[in-house]
């Protein structure tokens, strides 16, 4: 076996992290990016037990094991996770020299790793308290604990194997990039969807102790063994082309960028004109499903109804995401921007006037409309306005910023209630905001 690859940072691959290892991809009868978004699905997809959707399943388990409250639990999620955003544009520094084989394969060890102790993490606390000997540290353990098991989920779950998977994917493709990203839109969201039902099933089969460790064990064995086989860095380490060079750009459309620097791309007025939206949304994409049956509540309306909301949003979403992949390829992408800020303000809309028939409407339509766009954007944009050299350092960047968002809507939202015993003006604040964005949205042009 040869000798690893060195990075100039000193870094290196894995041994085994070279092109024609375990077979050679210019050997497959069909362009192998298609293999590539299917890999990159599954990588996106071990993502979930990190993702809010995944942790939300086992928060009742972990407030017996800790002896947390939910508001205790709470904290200790946001301060895991903004702990966690602080390292995400280190680790697409590191994703920029290693490639996504060697950082997912690391990456799935370590999160698979993470859900095995985290198994036992009422174990941890109790031996912790033990060592300490005193009943004061108790709250102080669990607290430090349970924040230390969070940061890890959300930084290597929802941070790190997500921007390995998804950056892969978009070194593959060139003029089909958008409807590439809508294929793996439609199979992500379809599994996502699916994800809490069946951690659910875990947990009522074998326990919510089992449940992290099959998650974790699949994910060390799957991930890994899916990730050292079939991911492949780019195409031009394969001595191939990206689109599989059959497939001209014939809209005029430039699909990669001039290579920008982190610090080049933050100097651009089109790099804040679309991250700031994309942060708009973070805080009210988590807001309100969090708030859900308390904003309705505030309408008159009942738990059921508010929770209905959420599936014809995700169809909405999926098929926004597809289309506006297809159409990604052929125009600019200050369109999506443009539909991307209508969607937050016809959502907002909606829940000003949740007591209207059409409210719930507008919401749904408007949460769809925001979320097909966000997941569009936050995986085009930078390969198209920044270039693929620092793809992974300016990705990370950006991801830490919407998962910094994310972490504090659901408090913000909470201090309009409290504060004016209503989320309306939460809701204005977040409307103005992106109509300001809006008027703005013709000047986030591709950097010359």
């Amino acid at each position: 076996m040869e000798s690893e690859t060195e990075t100039p940072s000193g870094l290196r691959r894995l041994s085994f992290d070279r092109p024609a290892w375990p077979f050679n991809p210019q050997r497959v009868p069909f362009f192998y990016g298609w293999v590539i978004v299917l890999a990159a699905t599954f990588g996106v997809l071990c993502s979930a037990p990190g993702q809010t959707i995944g942790v939300s399943v086992f928060t009742d388990n972990l407030m017996v094991a800790t002896g947390l409250s939910r508001v205790q639990i709470s904290l200790t999620y946001l301060v895991g996770t903004l702990g966690g955003a602080l390292f995400l544009p280190r680790a697409g520094r590191i994703y920029d020299r290693l490639g996504a084989r060697t950082m997912t394969v690391v990456t799935a060890i370590a999160f698979g790793s993470t859900l095995l102790l985290l198994s036992q993490i009422d174990v941890a606390i109790a031996a912790l308290r033990y060592v300490l000997s005193a009943d004061l540290f108790a709250l102080p353990v669990s607290f430090a604990v349970m924040g230390l098991s969070f940061f890890a989920l959300r930084f290597l779950g929802q941070g790190v194997l997500t921007i390995a998977a998804r950056n892969m994917m978009v070194k593959w493709f060139e003029a089909r990039r958008g409807f590439a990203n809508g294929v793996m839109g439609i199979m992500s969201s379809f599994g996502f969807s699916g994800a809490p039902v069946l951690f659910d099933v875990l947990i009522d089969e074998w326990g919510w102790q089992a449940a992290w460790q099959i998650l974790g064990i699949t994910i060390i064995v799957g991930l890994t063994v899916v990730a050292g086989v079939f991911f492949r860095d780019s195409p031009e380490e394969c001595g191939m082309q990206a689109d599989g060079a059959c497939t001209p750009n014939r809209s005029g459309q430039r699909a990669t960028g001039r290579d920008h620097t982190p610090a080049q791309a933050r100097a651009t007025l089109s790099f804040w004109l679309i991250m700031l939206p994309m942060m708009l949304s973070s805080i009210y994409g988590t807001a309100m499903p969090f708030h859900v049956v308390s904003i309705f509540a505030e309408a008159g309306l009942d738990r059921q109804l508010a929770i209905g909301i959420f599936l014809p949003a995700a169809a909405i979403a999926v098929v926004a995401n597809f289309v506006g992949g297809w159409l990604a390829d052929r125009s600019t992408l200050r369109w999506h921007l443009v539909l991307y800020l209508v969607g937050i303000i016809l959502s907002n809309i909606g829940v000003l006037n949740l007591h209207l028939p059409w409210g719930r409407y507008g919401i749904i339509v408007g949460s769809g409309l925001m979320g097909g766009m966000m997941r569009l954007l936050s995986t085009l944009t930078w390969p198209r306005y920044f270039g693929r050299r620092h793809l992974g350092a300016v990705s990370g960047f950006a991801m830490s910023l919407g998962v910094s968002a994310s972490a504090v809507g659901p408090s913000l939202f909470g201090l309009s209630l409290q504060a004016f015993d209503s989320y309306h003006p939460a809701c204005w604040v977040t409307i103005s905001l992106s109509a300001i964005l809006l008027i703005l949205s013709p000047w986030a042009r591709e950097p010359d």
